[in-house]
């Protein structure tokens, strides 16, 4: 006897389907009571048959839906970096404590000066280098986005930018000097800083 079934899928897919079928349902009856029975206080408004309370139920779920549309992009929009997206709707972009994102830069310079002690105190030229994990130049947010590099400076350089956090960890971010200082800075001294290293 051949018995027919549904794979996993397609169950899940049936479940869900039938899940928000009835809340449907339970929406379109419970707005068609409340309506009708506030027809019985304003005479005017005419009574709502159950076709009628499912159009409106359908109606203002698509009204919600877009409001919520328009706020998950009005986010994004507004705090560039701070949100990603995971399948159908936003996270925030988790940066971590301070300890976190301390340890994260310092473990990117240790790295970093032993590149410059084995190649004659030159940095790497760019964030791609085989000889430093790709980890590493993942600073300590929820999705691992990497460290802003300045490439091709020499090793105890002063007053010059090497590594710095990426533009949604706020206002303050923490900045690696090639001297192998860190220090927390304000965006405004971070664009001043690299617009100096470009001038020739």
């Amino acid at each position: 006897m051949t018995v027919y079934d549904l794979t996993d899928v397609a169950r899940l897919r049936l479940e869900d389907i039938s899940f928000f079928g009835l809340l449907l349902l339970i929406a379109t009856l419970g707005i068609r009571f409340l309506w009708n029975n506030l027809t019985k206080d304003f005479i005017r408004l005419p009574r709502l048959s159950f076709l009628k309370a499912l159009s409106l139920t359908v109606l203002l779920s698509l009204f919600m839906l877009l409001i919520l549309v328009m706020i998950s992009g009005a986010r994004e929009i507004m705090t560039p970096g701070a949100w990603h997206r995971q399948s159908s709707h936003y996270r925030p972009n988790d940066i971590g404590n301070d300890e976190e994102r301390q340890e994260s830069i310092e473990s990117l310079r240790t790295a970093l000066m032993q590149y410059a002690h084995s190649h004659y105190g030159h940095f790497p030229p760019h964030d791609y280098v085989t000889e430093i994990p790709a980890k590493i130049w993942e600073a300590p947010d929820s999705t691992g986005t990497r460290y802003i590099y300045v490439g091709g400076l020499m090793l105890n350089q002063t007053n010059v930018l090497l590594v710095c956090e990426p533009q949604h960890f706020g206002d303050e971010r923490l900045v690696l000097f090639a001297d192998g200082k860190i220090q927390k800075l304000k965006t405004v001294d971070i664009y001043r800083l690299m617009g100096a290293q470009e001038q020739p």
